[in-house]
């Protein structure tokens, strides 16, 4: 018998079998992966006081500068003694003077003009009185020739007279006549004459006064308390009318012009307030300061040493008006009060002129805001700003903001979040809801700016 064909009866069987036994057979036991968790660093959000600031750079300038120009001209006859740069005069100290014999010359030439007019005008008053007593006496004469002319002429028409004795009385009473008309012409003639005399007085007495004044002007004095900054004149030297004779700073007062950028000044205004100036309106420097005042903005003027650091008060005063054409910064100008003064208690030195300084202002305090690092805040694909949160069970959490204005490293947070949350400062991988965190917790102590 051939069993051949049935050969492979047996591998099949063997087969179904272990397939069976593969197929029920109890699965083993497998111990689950531990969810991994993603370090962060975290940050408690809490309301608090934050002051925002914004700082500028500048040179200290004098508040006020003056330089002498000399109005006339002359050899310097008169130099303080240890004048030199950087010498501290008082006001009304004298400085230089310029020597003065060629205008003493000068005044007594005006004086001695002055007196020929004075004397002119009491001689045409005298004129005058005796021109007039003389036509008095004249008109008594003419009065007698007349009365003599009609005396004879009476005579001539009775027949008892002679037409010789007419003619001598009326000779006589045509030249009296002449007389008298000759003296009423000088006495008109004396008002125009006494006006040119006071003229001409008025005219010695203006180049008096002019010689008078360029006397005053050979003497220089400082017209304030100030350092000297510059002397371009000497004792003999022959300065000319127009030359510089020393120049001048003021002492009572320093200006700074700080350069600060716009964007940095408008986060020291909040509830986004619409600054003139970033908004292209024409603004006057009353205007900036009132501004200034409105949001109570205050300035002090910083100078850091390598190992002191000393600063002063300062007033903002006025807006340079122009933007640096090549890093876009405004010029704000605030002044100090008496910078050369040294304040012993609080280790501050002089505030020299031309130091490099920094000046930072600063706006009130406000109370109660949430104000969270900028990094910390997202943007999403759709424009939505947002933030990352550890809720209760240490996981991720998208959380929707609305933002405010930015205030040195920190973002004013208006819509959004409460108070009382964990931030997840910088992006966790992968930034995927609900991931499990471990919180690493970074606060801070909160404190204002």
């Amino acid at each position: 018998m051939n069993l051949r064909p049935l050969l492979f009866i047996p591998p099949v069987v063997l087969g179904l079998l272990g397939f069976n036994w593969m197929t029920t057979r109890p699965e083993p036991e497998v111990a689950p992966l531990p969810e991994t968790a993603v370090v962060v660093r975290v940050q408690n959000v809490a309301p608090r006081k934050i002051t925002s600031t914004a700082v500028g750079y500048g040179r200290v300038e004098a508040a006020k500068s003056w330089s002498a120009i000399s109005e006339v001209e002359g050899r310097v006859v008169v130099e303080p003694a240890g004048l030199d740069v950087g010498s501290i005069v008082e006001e009304g100290q004298s400085l230089f003077a310029v020597d003065r014999t060629d205008y003493e010359l000068s005044r007594r030439k005006s004086e001695a003009n002055i007196e020929s007019a004075t004397a002119q005008l009491a001689e045409l008053d005298r004129q005058e009185i005796n021109s007039k007593a003389l036509l008095e006496y004249d008109t008594r004469i003419l009065e007698v020739a007349q009365a003599e002319y009609d005396r004879v002429q009476s005579l001539l028409d009775r027949g008892t007279g002679t037409r010789a004795a007419v003619d001598t009385a009326q000779k006589t009473l045509l030249a009296q006549e002449t007389s008298v008309a000759s003296l009423n012409n000088t006495i008109a003639l004396y008002p125009a004459q006494r006006a040119s005399a006071a003229a001409t007085l008025a005219v010695r007495r203006a180049e008096f006064q002019e010689v008078e004044r360029l006397l005053e002007k050979t003497q220089v004095s400082a017209p304030f308390r100030g350092r000297v900054a510059s002397i371009s004149a000497e004792l003999g030297q022959f300065v000319r009318t127009g030359d510089s004779l020393i120049t001048l700073e003021g002492t009572d007062a320093a200006e700074v012009v700080a350069e600060i950028q716009p964007a940095a000044f408008a986060s020291l205004v909040f509830d986004g307030f619409d600054v003139a100036f970033l908004s292209g309106q024409a603004i006057e420097t009353s205007q900036f300061t009132d501004i200034t005042k409105q949001f109570g903005v205050t300035a002090k003027v910083q100078l850091n040493g390598a190992d002191y650091s000393a600063s002063w008060p300062a007033e903002i005063v006025r807006l340079r008006g122009t933007m640096d054409s090549e890093t876009g910064a405004m010029g704000i100008v605030v002044r100090v009060a008496d910078p050369l003064k040294i304040a012993m208690d609080q280790q501050r030195p002089p505030l020299h002129v031309g130091t490099f300084v920094s000046v930072v202002l600063s706006a009130e305090p406000r109370h109660e805001v949430i104000a969270i690092p900028r990094h910390a805040v997202h943007l999403s694909d759709s424009g939505q700003t947002f933030v990352y949160l550890a809720d209760a069970q240490d996981r991720l959490v998208m959380k929707d903001v609305k933002t405010g204005q930015v205030v040195d490293g920190d973002v004013l947070v208006t819509e959004g979040l409460t108070g009382d949350e964990r931030l997840v400062l910088g992006t966790p991988r992968p930034p995927v809801p609900g991931l499990k965190l471990t919180p690493v917790d970074v606060s801070a102590p909160q404190q204002g700016n």
